[in-house]
This record gives C-alpha cells, structure tokens and sequence, in this order.
C-alpha cells in the first residue's frame, strides 16, 4: 500500500506523534510506503518515511489549522495514495485516530450558548462532523471503544466504524539504566535529600493534565506530613510559567520542579515513588501503563481511558474529576505507605497478563485488511440534485443503478397506503425489507404544522436519522439500510427509507392481550421498555407515537429470567435535539401509559418501570418526579377520555 498519514505538528515527546511514528515504522517494516504530511516536525526524521513539511503558520489556532488543511489538500494527490490517515480531524480521511474527546460535547452541553457561534468552535464542528457524521465514510481507531457512545449521541456514528487500538507501549521510551543507584542520583541532581519522596507528573499540555490541581494537592501534602521531605517533578513540553507562579504563591517552589521533555523517561520512573495524573481530559493516557509497567503505584482522574487498569491491577487509585486537593493529598499519603515490593508484585501480574507491545501491528493488519476488501460501511451519492446513501447490506444489489426509479418503482406487496406515502414490502435472495416512499406533504401540510409552532415532517430523514442514532447506541429498532431525497421544495421533496424487515414478531399490546403473562416475564419485558425509553430519550430522541403498539416482541426470545428481545419501530414523526424538552417527555411517557390502561397493568408494574426508567429509588422518584407525573398520568387520562368517552380504570 501507498500511505499518506497527516498530522499537524510532531515532537517527539508527544502520546499522539508517538502513536502516528509507531504506525508509519510498523507499516514501512511491512514493505508499505509511507508518507507523513505535517504543518511543523520537530527531531530526526525517520528512516524510510517520507516527510513532507507544509510551510504554513507555525500556530495552530483556527487560521493556522484552516490554512494547512486547505494548504494540505492542495497538495494531496489522492490517486497516488490507497489511504489517508489523519491524526487530527479534517474532510476526506479513510481512518481517523481519536485522540481528542468529543467537542461537540463540550460546545454544546459545557459551554454557553454562544460558544458554538465562535469560528473556532464552527471550524471544529465542521471538521468533527466530517469524520464522525452519518453520511461520512471515514473509519476511527480508538483507543477506548466507550467513546464510540459519545460520538454517537452527537452524530449517530455507527460502531462498526470503530476499530480498537490496544494500547502501545515503547519498551525504548521507558527504558531505565537499571543501576541500583539511579534514585540517588536524580536526587542528588534535584539537590534533594536520599530519603526523600518523589510525586511525578507526566505529559504535555500542562493544564489539561492538571499540572495545577497535582501543586494544590502538593501543597496540601506538605501541610499534612512536616515530618518528612516531598518534591513533585514534572516532565511535559509545555510552558511553566503559570504554574511555577502558582506554586511560588503557595510556598512550594522550592520543591517544584519542571524538567522539560524527556525520553526516555525510564530513570525517571524508577526513581519516582507515585505518579499523579488528576487529568481533565485524557483519551487514553499511556503515561498511566508506563508507570504501571515500571512497578510506578498511580493516581489517575477517572476521565481518563486507562484508568480502569488501575483498579483492575490495585496499582493505586482512580480518583474523581474534581477531587479535592486535600482528599488528593490523604491517597497519596496512603499508596505512599505501601511497601513497594508490593507494587513490583502488581506489576509483573499486570505484564504476564497484558500485552501492550505489539499492537501497532494489530492495526497495520486492520488497514491491510480494509485495502484488500471490498467491502464499505456505506456509498455517499450526492450532488445538487438528489442524495443518496447505501448501506453495505445493499451495495451488490442497488449500486450503479438509478436508485430513485428503482425505489419509485419497485415491486413487492404495498403494505401502507396513505395520501404523501406508502410502505412496501420487497424481497432479495429471500431477505424482507420494507421501503417507506414519501412524495412530499404539499403545503397545505407545511403551513398546518407551522402555525401550530410544529416542525412538518418533509419526508423520510426523521425517521432515517433515528433509526442511525438508536442503532448506533445499540438501542434496539429497525436497521436503516439505504435513505435517498431529491427536489428542493420543502412541500413536494421526494424521500425514502429501506430498513430490514422484522420476522417472528409481535406487537406488544397484542401480546398482553392474547396471553396469560407470568409475573416475572412482565417484569422482563417492562424493564426492557423502559432501558429502551430511557436510553432513547437519553440520545435526545422523542417519539411522538410512544404506545405500545410500537414496541415490536420478538416471540422466540421468551425464555424465564432472560431479557427477552423487542424492537421500537414506527420513528418516522421522531425528534432529535441534544435534550428532549419537558413537554415532548411527557407526551412520550402519557403515551405510553395511555396505551397500557386497558392491559391490567398493576401500581406495581407502574412503579418498577419507573424505578428501571429513572434509575433512581422510588422515594425519590415519587418526590422529586412528582410534577412530571402528574402530568403524564393527566395526558394519559386526557387521551384515554378523547379516544373511549370515559375516564380510565386506574390501579390504586
């Protein structure tokens, strides 16, 4: 393979630049050519890669990274190359490594309105959206496969677009001397005392590591124990200023030290008693395995992505984010007072069961494999006419043909007919499939909907970007396969949707009418209701149509004490925003009680669900809920008394 690897800046002291150097050796030892393009390279260039620097400005704010984007793409000869890999997020890459966390999540939910109107904060969104998106067919190693959630409540990103890179430790990169005497020597060095306790913090980009939070606790360690001589060292490419300011202000400089970046850190390590790494945002953080590796106790942020291995291995303790710098203090007093052949045992449990120094040939196979195959996630078809998206599932049957005649056209059994749609059943090599036809609301609908403060549904996009989000959080419905739209006109926009087709079940208000149901089989199949509704609403989704009717049974899957399998269908009126407002809540959950009253659900029942759906104790649901049901239990009642003239029979 011909490679080209983009990234914006490399030193080498940096988790992300060692990653893309790993790759770019391991992919050059298997005979594949690589070419790295950068904005700035720092340090030796690197044997059999062929760097290209792209002269632009040396600051990577939002001109600068605009500009070698744009400066990139100029250059960028695709049909030269059989991949892109980018280390940072931009239009048109074939894999994407993550390593920053979502910022969709932090412009939209953690800052003010007026955050995401900033150009940063467009450009960003604009280059995330065009990795993560759901037309994008751009692939993601990751290092920590739960974050594929949290690019999925923003862009519905489908998980089988996320390959896991294990993590990749460099036996070179912390490598020590070995020499008994080499903590005396970085003592001495630092004009320390022999007895004295090093806490260590590594990484680059001080603030995002909480280089300040480890000197308030620092200060507070040295409060607590006078008894004994603390020094905390830091090592990271970044500027000390801020922080040697901070520590001066508390009386600690003295013991403060920034040593610049290293590598190898192995000496470093081995003469460190702790490694502190209250960091605010950490992808993975390899700092924490090296450590770990190196017999190094650790106390790590829960936020970051290796964090679990602390807990896994008893190699120190996970903390919160925003832990207090005294309660900081108190652990590392406490893992300090473990003996330390305690740690050394941790840490050879920790190598006979991990391997963390060969995974970058994992990944060099994943890409091997993508290349040779000819399969993709998905085809894009776009331009100002009409849109188009084929799923793999239907690539060999629909791809190079007219897609909006054939799905016009197409011949099965018409299982829905109404006057701006219909549903159709098809079948290929046996499998069913339904396709949803829209041929426009007309604006007569358009204007209803608006001047009942409504947002129309145009066509089949609501429902198309629903099913991708719930699919995506692996909430279970109907799998989209294929959505096409064309015409400008809001009123008469032509749109379908093919989903795979449901077999063996049955609806779920049916279900409890026709049978004699078991105690704990309800409760099963309500717990499965309210995950589904919970985690629905939860992605910002509401229905619109939430009864049970809609919750589809999948009759074989009924077994005692097992989750039985259901499925919500009938999206095509659903809502998305980042957080469902109060009043869509309720008209979901009203529906949903509205369509069970009839069922001989008993208060019981209720209340599980509502423990299952809150997950929260009952006492405080009743209390703190208590306004929210009242109003669901009202519009429960109110559609009870339009639909059957009567009040319902409610359980006591």
């Amino acid at each position: 393979m011909n490679i080209a690897i983009t990234i914006f800046k490399y030193f080498p002291f940096g988790g992300l630049q060692r990653y893309m150097l790993a790759l770019a050796n391991e992919a050059v030892a298997r005979g594949h050519k690589v070419t790295v393009f950068c904005g700035v390279w720092q340090g030796d260039f690197p044997e059999g890669v062929d760097v290209r620097v792209i002269k632009r400005p040396v600051w990577f704010n939002v001109a600068g990274v605009r500009s070698f984007t744009a400066a990139f793409q100029d250059v960028y000869n695709k049909s030269e190359f059989d991949l892109l890999i980018g280390f940072n997020k931009m239009p048109g890459l074939d894999f994407y490594f993550l390593g920053d966390s979502c910022f969709a999540q932090k412009a939209l939910l953690e800052r003010s309105f007026l955050y995401k109107f900033a150009p940063r904060s467009v450009l960003y969104l604009n280059y995330e959206k065009s990795v993560f998106g759901g037309d994008s067919c751009t692939n993601i190693l990751t290092q920590i496969m739960s974050e594929q959630k949290v690019f999925a409540r923003f862009y519905s990103t489908a998980i089988d677009r996320f390959f896991l890179w294990p993590p990749d430790i460099s036996l070179k990169h912390i490598q020590s001397s070995g020499l008994p005497e080499v903590k005396l020597e970085f003592r001495r060095k630092l004009h320390l005392p022999d007895a004295a306790k090093i806490i260590l913090c590594i990484g680059s980009g001080f603030h995002t590591k909480g280089v300040d939070i480890s000197i308030a606790a620092f200060f507070e360690l040295t409060k607590i124990d006078t008894d004994n001589k603390y020094a905390l060292v830091v090592v990271g490419a970044d500027e000390p200023g801020r922080y040697l300011e901070i520590a001066k202000n508390l009386g600690v400089d003295a013991s403060v030290f920034f040593l610049g970046a290293l590598s190898p850190i192995g000496d470093v390590l081995a003469a460190a008693d702790v490694l502190l790494h209250p960091a605010r945002k950490e992808m993975g953080g390899n700092v924490i395995l090296e450590s770990m590796i190196s017999g190094l106790p650790v106390i790590a942020s829960k936020v970051c992505g290796y964090a679990p291995y602390i807990s896994r291995y008893l190699m120190g303790e996970v903390i919160d984010s925003g832990e207090k710098p005294q309660n900081i203090a108190r652990i590392i007093l406490s893992v300090l007072s473990v003996d330390k052949n305690y740690w050394s045992c941790c840490a050879q449990n920790l190598l006979q069961k991990e391997s963390f120094f060969c995974s970058t040939k994992t990944v060099v196979s994943i890409l091997e494999d993508f290349f040779t195959s000819s399969k993709r996630h998905q085809v894009v078809v776009a331009n100002s006419k009409q849109k188009v998206i084929l799923r793999e599932e239907l690539l060999a049957e629909f791809s190079g043909r007219d897609i909006f005649s054939l799905m016009e056209n197409m011949p099965g059994v018409v299982a829905r007919e109404m006057s701006d749609r219909q549903t159709l059943r098809f079948e290929i090599n046996g499998q069913g499939y339904y396709r949803k036809w829209h041929r426009g609301v007309g604006w007569k609908e358009v204007f209803k909907n608006l001047l009942q403060l409504r947002m129309p549904v145009l066509g089949a996009k609501n429902e198309w970007d629903a099913l991708n989000k719930l699919c995506a959080l692996n909430v279970p419905s109907l799998v989209p396969l294929a959505y096409g739209v064309r015409g400008k006109s809001p009123a008469y926009q032509q749109s379908f949707i093919v989903t795979r087709e449901l077999t063996d079940v049955i609806q779920l208000d049916h279900f409890f009418e026709q049978h004699s149901v078991s105690i704990k089989t309800k409760r099963l199949i309500l717990t499965k209701i309210a995950v589904i509704s919970r985690e629905m609403h939860a992605a910002g989704i509401n229905h619109r149509d939430f009864y049970l009717c809609h919750f589809m049974l999948d009759m074989a899957s009924l077994a005692e004490n097992v989750e039985p399998d259901i499925y919500l269908i009938d999206l095509h009126r659903a809502q998305l925003r980042l957080q469902v407002p109060e009043r869509w809540l309720i008209k979901d959950l009203g529906g949903l009680f509205f369509s069970s009253l009839n069922l001989h659900f008993t208060s019981r029942d209720y209340l599980h669900f509502l423990c299952v759906y809150f997950k929260q104790d009952l006492r405080v649901i009743l209390s703190d809920k208590k306004k929210l049901l009242e109003k669901m239990r009202a519009r429960a009642c109110s559609t009870y008394r339009r639909d059957f003239g009567h009040d319902p029979l409610l359980p006591g």
